[in-house]
């Protein structure tokens, strides 16, 4: 994809300097001192962590209303309001323990999440926005946990030997069916939303929800923000272009908005780059939210998005060997609203609308194909907890899908179909003792398109192995309908199927996650074709299969306020396909053996500043050589890259600044994403190739925001 979406990274941190003093002590229940809390104030870096007698002091410049949070694993957040205009002593702030956290067994099978709450927190949005390799994009910051695979001319989550169209993105529960932004050939995108819109993202790498459907391989569950905490304004500078925002806050209302101009034209050439701009990227942004809380239980939220990028590249056809002028436009529409209410004590609802819409034109030389995909859903569900100690999710929804393609060639012509999906499901968690839990589910589906229906079941079970570890087992059945590309060709396509089995060790005691986990997926009714261009429907069918089996292991110790938080990840997989046009199976041209990272994290609390490293190994991919007659045999070389980044707050004429500078692949790295080859031999009998490599070797990206 184009270079203006890798600097694409919306950013704002607000900042303050000390000058009123608070300071207290920090205590559970029966007046024990708790160590190592971590104190701060709401949208701010001023903070700190209790000492062994519970004991906590800092200074902060912030005045008027506050929420100073006390935040400690294994027992409740606390949030506690101040008003600031004077020195405040002798606070003290009580805990519960989180009973969830440490005591009860929690079910957590392929997932690895980003919210507050739960066991199996992960990331945090601002862990997501300072991953100095992610550069500020929440695919690319999923991409350093396990079961993910380094892809780098693709920029898509390709995760456990499975295609990227397999993992699905949900935003408050309801699907986002264009994620990601448009791309070139060999050039990678990434996805649309900035991860500070969101306050928790769940990563789920298999065996999950039965509330989501039509994910073959993963899941990736957004979850916008509530309300606004005051009105606040910010502007970002860039050497690409610049972004504003703006919020208002209400008693129990808040509108914000944002909005962004992008152009490349400066940073292409400052940077030296691998391909050829004929026209510079171009992107116009923009999203707006709302929040209205209805009770004290209720809440309303609207979310809207749109965009709009353009751009025009001298591509290389090698396999055709012609210099091909490439242009790209692309308009991006995506809207929804969800309403969540307590109904009384045991019932809760949630219901939700979303539509997204998708326009995309590409024109590769002379040709042009035009692309629409419009999309919508609705959706609601209930939560029922009256039996105690057992939870039921009961739900339905139904989605439609149109999709048209415009092909003007020598011969125009036109592809097109629609399809209207209804779906039901119900699931129940029940926590038999403090050390067992079990969940039991079922999802059936029925499309309009490939007149199926279908029903699958979704098991996992968890027990607590000790104090502070657990064990968890998962297995579900999946099923998905095949790509557009294969849909636009033939609707006598059946839908592809999976199974996941997932086995799940967790360690987690203070502030260090130990996490070790084995699956094996099984596909099968996978689409197979013989010429991939054909528009004959005979040419399609569901004869296709493959597994995918291997092991992720994931290692967090994420320290105290103020100081170090660092992780590493490590997967083996072991995954083969025989799909497509495949004559066997075989690994696909997107899975390493081996993905390996680390990201190392540091707020430097003296100076202000954060600095952050991320460094990422991923084995050879397989691809195909015509000059090797055994398919699929080659591997490319070894992928590496080396991030960091370093982030100073501050004030500048009196306004809170933050500046941020990000340095990808700082030691160079050659790194080889596949290689084209030639449609026919040379004189020698040899088909010539051409490696295909990043836009750029090395890029830096630096921005300064500044709060109105």
């Amino acid at each position: 994809m184009k270079t203006s979406l890798i600097i694409l990274f919306q950013f704002l941190i607000f900042f303050t300097q000390a000058q009123v003093k608070i300071s207290g002590t920090v205590v559970t229940k029966p007046q024990n001192p708790v160590a190592g809390v971590n104190m701060f104030l709401q949208g701010t870096y001023d903070g700190t962590t209790s000492d062994s007698l519970g004991r906590f002091e800092f200074r902060t410049d912030a005045t008027g209303e506050q929420t100073l949070i006390a935040s400690c694993i294994g027992f409740e957040t606390q949030a506690i309001p101040l008003k600031l205009s004077s020195n405040i002593s002798n606070l003290k702030i009580v805990l519960v323990e989180e009973i969830n956290e440490l005591n009860e067994v929690t079910i957590n099978a392929g997932t690895f999440e980003a919210s507050d709450k739960k066991k199996s927190v992960i990331l945090k949005p601002l862990d997501i926005a300072l991953t100095a390799s992610a550069n500020g994009d929440i695919f690319g910051a999923f991409g350093t946990l396990p079961g993910s695979h380094k892809v780098g001319e693709e920029g898509r989550l390709f995760v456990r030997g499975g295609e990227s169209y397999e993992t699905k993105t949900f935003m408050d529960g309801m699907l986002i069916n264009t994620p990601y932004f448009s791309k070139m050939p060999d050039l990678p995108t990434r996805g649309r939303f900035s991860p500070l819109l969101f306050n928790g993202s769940v990563f789920s790498t298999g065996g999950y929800s039965a509330e989501f459907g039509q994910a073959l391989s993963s899941i990736v569950a957004l979850n916008t923000v509530a309300l606004e905490p005051e009105d606040k304004s910010g502007i970002s500078l860039m050497t690409v272009g610049v972004q504003g925002s703006h919020a208002k806050r209400w008693e129990n209302t808040s509108l914000s908005l944002t909005g962004e101009y992008l152009h490349t034209g400066l940073s292409n050439r400052i940077i030296k780059q691998n391909i050829e701009w004929v026209n510079d990227p171009v992107i116009v942004g923009s999203t707006l939210m709302f929040r209205h809380k209805t009770s004290e239980t209720g809440m309303i939220k609207t979310f809207g998005s749109f965009s709009y990028d353009a751009s025009t590249l001298l591509h290389n056809n090698f396999q055709q060997s012609v210099l091909q002028e490439i242009s790209l436009g692309n308009k991006n529409v995506y809207v929804n609203t969800t309403f969540n209410e307590m109904l009384n004590d045991d019932w809760m609802l949630q219901t939700g609308v979303a539509l997204n819409s998708d326009w995309e034109i590409i024109k590769p030389g002379n040709d042009e194909l035009f692309t629409t995909r419009k999309s919508g859903q609705l959706k609601f569900s209930l939560t029922n907890t009256f039996v105690k100690n057992l939870t039921t999710k009961t739900g339905a929804e139904y989605m439609f899908y149109d999709y048209l393609q415009d092909i003007l060639m020598e011969n125009d012509f036109q592809l097109a179909f629609s399809n209207h999906q209804y779906a039901a499901f119900a699931e129940s968690e029940l926590k038999a003792t403090r050390h067992l839990a079990l969940k039991a589910g079922v999802r059936a589906e029925h499309h309009s398109l490939l007149n199926k229906t279908s029903a699958v079941p979704r098991l996992s079970a968890a027990v607590k192995t000790g104090k502070y570890s657990q064990f968890s087992a998962a297995y579900g059945m999946f099923f998905q309908n095949p790509a557009d590309d294969y849909l636009k060709f033939s609707t006598e396509l059946s839908p592809e199927k999976s199974s996941h089995s997932i086995l799940t060790w967790q360690f987690r005691k203070d502030t260090r996650t130990l996490r070790v986990e084995a699956y094996y997926k099984n596909y099968s009714d996978l689409v197979k074709f013989e010429d991939e261009f054909s528009m004959e429907p005979g040419n399609y069918s569901n004869t296709g299969s493959g597994f995918s089996r291997g092991i992720d292991v994931f290692w967090r110790n994420q320290k105290e306020f103020g100081k170090s938080d660092y992780w590493i990840s490590y997967s083996w997989t072991d995954s083969k396909r025989d799909y497509r046009d495949f004559p066997e199976k075989v690994a696909p041209h997107y899975v390493s053996e081996h993905n390996f990272s680390v990201v190392y994290k540091r707020f430097l609390l003296p100076v202000n500043s954060f600095v952050s490293a991320s460094y990422s190994f991923a084995s050879g991919r397989p691809y195909f050589n015509p000059n090797n007659p055994e398919f699929m045999a080659d591997r490319t070389k070894t992928y590496n890259d080396l991030s960091l980044g370093l982030t100073r707050v501050f004030y500048l004429f009196n306004t809170q600044t933050v500046a941020h500078l990000v340095l990808n692949n700082v030691l160079g790295f050659n790194n080889v994403f596949g290689y084209n080859y030639s449609a026919s031999p040379d004189q020698n009998g040899i088909f010539q190739a051409q490696p295909v490599i990043p836009a750029q070797k090395r890029m830096a990206i630096f921005l300064i925001s500044f709060q109105l």
